[in-house]
C-alpha cells in the first residue's frame, strides 16, 4: 500500500497549494510536520504561482492500494 504525506499550505493570494510527500516515514505525528512547514514558512521556501505561504490548511497521510489486473 502506497502512502503520501499531502500538506495543503494557505497561499498569500488567498488560494491553496498541496504538496505531495511520497513514503513518508513511519510514525510521524501532526505535531512534527507542524514545526517543519513553520520552519519552510518562515524562510518563504514554499511558493506556489508566485506567491508565498501563511500557514497550513491541512496535512494528513493519503493510502492508496494498487490492484493489478488479471
Amino acid at each position: 500500500m502506497a502512502k503520501t504525506l499531502k500538506i495543503v499550505f494557505n497561499l498569500k493570494n488567498k488560494k491553496t497549494a498541496t504538496y505531495s510527500i511520497p513514503d513518508p516515514k513511519d510514525g510521524l505525528t501532526k505535531a512534527a510536520v507542524q514545526t517543519a512547514t513553520d520552519a519552510m514558512i518562515a524562510k518563504d521556501f514554499i511558493r506556489s504561482r508566485g506567491f508565498g505561504a501563511v500557514d497550513v490548511k491541512d496535512a494528513y497521510i493519503q493510502q492508496e492500494d494498487r490492484i493489478e489486473l488479471a
